[in-house]
């Protein structure tokens, strides 16, 4: 792959494909956080 391809690579709609998909899955990976941490403290509160 030559340099010239690799910018025009770069500069195409795939990166901003990537990033998208990139915050899609950064969105999704907090969202799990969020409900396996109200699951721990819901759990939490019910046994004590």
């Amino acid at each position: 792959m030559e340099l010239s391809s690799l910018w025009s690579w770069l500069g195409g709609t795939s990166i901003d494909d990537a990033l998208v998909w990139g915050v899609a899955i950064a969105s999704a990976l907090v969202a799990l956080v969020a409900v396996v941490s109200a699951l721990d403290m819901f759990l939490d509160a019910e046994a004590g």
